[in-house]
């Protein structure tokens, strides 16, 4: 199957996540459930990610079947960025088979009118989550590969 040879391929070149993990912020491990457009943890503020926002429930979240609403946040207009999942109750999940976030290589645009960010992060993130969970059935043997390589990082208690 094609898309599973793209995905061991592309597990096969893909760098180790770590050094990736440690440029990006933790998640707050506690949202409001109001879940408002931004929130600030004390020190960044996180936008709520439009795939998968909860004043668009339940049409929403395509990319983290489970969740109820995600936030993301970069320090940079390129590069690597957080992208952190809740429950309802505004819990983070940390499974990435129950809706977590993941670890953006290259972040997720403010805006789609940044096109060549768009299509950094289309390549890097997007495309491949496409060939190992979406176009395999979820299979969980070649998910788990693309969460290896894209895994949620973790969270922290931030006074919000």
């Amino acid at each position: 199957m094609k898309n599973i040879d793209t995905c061991t391929k592309w597990n096969n070149n893909e760098p180790n996540p770590e050094p990736l993990l440690q440029k990006i912020r933790d998640c707050p491990c506690i949202v409001p459930t109001s879940f408002p457009k931004e929130i600030y943890d004390g020190a960044e503020t996180w936008k709520a990610d439009a795939g998968c926002m909860a004043s668009k429930q339940p049409k929403t979240c395509e990319y983290h079947k489970g969740a109820y609403g995600c936030y993301r946040h970069a320090f940079k207009s390129s590069g690597p960025g957080s992208q952190c999942c809740y429950d309802k109750a505004g819990n983070w999940i940390g499974d990435p088979f129950e809706g977590a976030g993941t670890l953006d290589r290259e972040r997720a645009p403010d805006s789609i009118l940044s096109l060549i960010q768009l299509k950094k992060h289309n390549d890097h993130d997007v495309i491949p989550w496409n060939n190992c969970c979406r176009n395999t059935g979820m299979a969980e043997e070649y998910c788990r590969l693309y969460f290896n390589k894209r895994p949620p990082g973790k969270c922290q208690n931030y006074i919000l």
